[in-house]
């Protein structure tokens, strides 16, 4: 019995594909004005050459550096929703959510393969309701949104979803499963054109917060909106919050720091009796 070790160590230090990888990259930056996102296969000829092949290249719409956004000092915990320590990308924001469509991880975690489709059919209505007013929507849920395998996340389109302000990953399904992250790389290049900002959560890590008791407290408005779903109310939750900032979601992303935090406001009492403690 033997281990074989497969390693690029050949490649990167007895050719010259590292340098002509730079020097096409380059090419390309230089003609886009934009960094890119590339494709490509590399064939290894007869007499130890190689010819790379540039398969896809799309451009990368680049805007304006993060932002620094100033994270809540004095934040109850029994206000946060979700906390993060990354990883998070895509600018800073802060601001409130109008809509949060919340997937349930234990309640999804229990569907079969079909209904799972259904509800990331579901989803993608709810995301599209109220364009003429461009709502701020969030989506929270277990796994990997737009993966192709409902066994891991939500399988959504980027169509379903393009409307979206943010997405946060919960690293979490059912006790017997704890999916990966997707990372964006789904549709890594749609996000950054589109200025979604990527969020994950890793409940069981420290640092990390998913106050499922919150969530599961406020108002589910998915019957009120579709009222053909009613069958998915315990598996989506449609959080529409008061507008006006008394009990609103609030949701800072600071990218710089690897810090996102969403959070419901206090209501005046809740701030009357968290100062009196």
């Amino acid at each position: 019995m033997f281990t074989l070790s497969l390693t690029f160590d050949r490649l990167i230090n007895g050719t010259s594909f590292v340098a002509d990888m730079r020097r096409m990259l380059t090419t390309l930056h230089e003609a886009y004005t934009v960094p890119v996102d590339v494709e490509f296969t590399v064939n290894f000829l007869s007499d130890g050459t190689h010819r790379i092949n540039l398969v896809q290249c799309r451009p990368f719409q680049v805007r304006a550096v993060s932002r620094g956004i100033d994270l809540p000092e004095h934040l109850s915990a029994s206000c946060a929703c979700v906390d993060s320590r990354g990883p998070i990308i895509g600018s800073g924001r802060a601001g409130a959510v109008d809509r949060l469509v919340y997937v349930v991880p234990g309640a999804y975690g229990s569907l079969g393969d079909n209904d799972r489709y259904a509800v990331a059919r579901t989803v993608g209505r709810l995301t599209h309701l109220d364009r003429e007013k461009q709502p701020v929507i969030m989506l929270l849920g277990p796994g990997r949104w737009g993966t192709s395998s409902p066994s891991l996340g939500v399988p959504v389109t980027f169509a379903e979803i393009d409307t979206v302000g943010a997405i946060c990953e919960l690293a979490l399904m059912h006790e017997g499963l704890v999916p990966d992250v997707s990372l964006g790389t789904h549709f890594f290049n749609d996000l950054v054109e589109a200025d979604i900002a990527y969020i994950a959560v890793y409940p069981s890590r420290q640092g990390y917060l998913y106050n499922e008791k919150l969530l599961a407290s406020l108002p589910n408005r998915l019957t009120e909106l579709l009222p053909d779903a009613a069958k998915w109310a315990q598996v989506i939750r449609v959080i529409d919050p008061p507008a006006g900032g008394d009990g609103g979601l609030v949701l800072n992303v600071n990218p710089l720091q690897q810090r996102a935090v969403l959070y419901r406001e206090e209501r005046e009492g809740e701030r009357e009796n968290e100062t009196a403690r």
